[in-house]
């Protein structure tokens, strides 16, 4: 099992090369310092994981095992729920270890300012810790600057042989993090900087906001066959239907963990529901216009009757004919999907019934039996981006301006 020293949190769209170059920079510092050999693996960055692998058990295991956790704060690791499971996960395990020593220092889990917030959640609040060794431009533009920037580095140096020793001393006090005895899935571990069910904190323009429906269902919906006569392989699904993950097994990770990233790496704020939301959504006065809409629909979902009724009503108010206000249908369908492969025919019959409309009229914005990853990810972002235009066509958009907080946090560095 591999000794991870540090584990390096960040959010997908930040600057991937200068991530990864700060990542082998402070790998090589940390080998340094702990006297290991140059091919030795001191940390982990989830980029590195090879195809195929299952994504949410190797995350949760180097989660659990890694001796430091190092963050790289920026406007979209706190939108991003993915990121908020880490700190949260690992938070949990420092708890543990904090309840016999509330002074632990140096700190385990390290937040550095990537590119510097205007605010901080609670969760990163509490753990600030002042250091007036840190370059004056680390609190002005953040971390990626100072890497990006040549004339700083001579600071850069010395703050990754600073940050690496403190990696070191930590891993090497014989004062471990403790180990989460009981760990959820990661799926459904809650964020440190979201509320259960809570639409996104900043204000933003519509145009920037995008909710996902997953229309999917849960595990225990598998009790009835969705297809007479064909008991549904239950391997793709979750206790909730946001669980769904039609790419098992290339992909392990629900596919709303992936439209919530691809949404991030094209500047939009997202949220998540399911069937039960969209009802509530259809019940509710809300102006289905103040949010693009996309619907990631399942297949087999149709097979479940009050899903399919809920699907129907939608479809039904959904102006189809108005491209400004119509909501978008992606349709993922799992090339190693052997059993939807074999029924494709009827499933898409089936789909049909209720997305006629969509389906005769060949309008790019429904998408169907969309067959991996990397075709699911460039077809969300060609309808996000589309999307966003046509609300910013017909509809006036309104930016408010964050309210200022003051200075901007300090946060510990090494």
């Amino acid at each position: 099992m591999p000794d991870y020293y540090f584990f390096l949190s960040y959010a997908r769209g930040d600057d991937r090369d200068s991530v990864k170059q700060f990542f082998n920079d402070l790998s090589a510092e940390v080998r340094s310092y702990a006297g290991l050999p140059p091919t030795s693996t001191v940390g982990f960055l989830d980029v590195e994981m090879q195809v195929g692998e299952s994504w949410a058990r190797t995350l949760m295991s180097a989660l659990g095992i890694c001796r430091t956790f190092v963050a790289l704060i920026s406007p979209r690791y706190l939108i991003s729920e993915p990121c908020g499971r880490e700190w949260a996960i690992f938070s949990d395990r420092l708890s543990r270890l904090e309840d016999g020593d509330p002074s632990v220092d140096p700190p385990p889990l390290i937040p550095l300012l990537w590119l510097p917030p205007p605010r901080l959640p609670a969760a990163i609040e509490a753990r600030q810790y002042l250091n007036h060794g840190m370059p004056e431009a680390y609190g002005r533009t953040g971390l990626r600057q100072i890497i990006r920037l040549t004339r700083y580095r001579d600071d850069y140096l010395e703050m990754l042989a600073r940050l690496a020793q403190q990696i070191v001393e930590v891993a090497t006090s014989g004062r471990p993090v403790p180990t989460h005895p009981n760990p959820l899935p990661f799926e459904q571990v809650h964020s440190a900087f979201h509320e259960t069910g809570a639409a996104p904190a900043p204000a933003v323009s519509p145009a920037d906001l995008v909710k996902f429906i997953v229309a999917a269902p849960s595990r225990a919906d598998l009790a009835g066959q969705l297809l007479p006569g064909v008991d549904r392989d239950p391997r793709f699904y979750g206790e909730l239907p946001e669980q769904w993950a039609p790419y098992r097994p290339h992909l392990d990770a629900p596919i709303a963990d992936r439209a919530r990233q691809v949404a991030l790496e094209h500047q939009f704020h997202a949220m998540v529901t399911d069937l039960d939301g969209l009802r509530e959504h259809l019940d509710s006065d809300e102006d289905t216009t103040d949010w693009i809409i996309v619907l990631l629909v399942d297949l087999w979902v149709t097979g479940l009757s009050r899903h399919r009724n809920a699907l129907a009503r939608f479809e039904e108010a959904d102006d189809v004919a108005a491209t400004s206000a119509a909501a978008s249908v992606l349709v993922p369908a799992g090339h190693d999907d052997e059993q939807t492969n074999t029924y494709l025919s009827q499933l898409t019959a089936t789909l049909g019934q209720v997305f006629g409309r969509r389906m005769s009229a060949r309008l790019d914005s429904f998408r169907s039996v969309i067959i991996s990853p990397q075709s699911f990810d460039a077809d969300l972002g060609v309808v996000l981006e589309r999307s966003r235009n046509r609300m910013f066509r017909t509809k006036t958009v309104q930016h408010q301006l964050p309210a200022r907080s003051g200075q901007r946090p300090i946060l510990r560095g090494p």
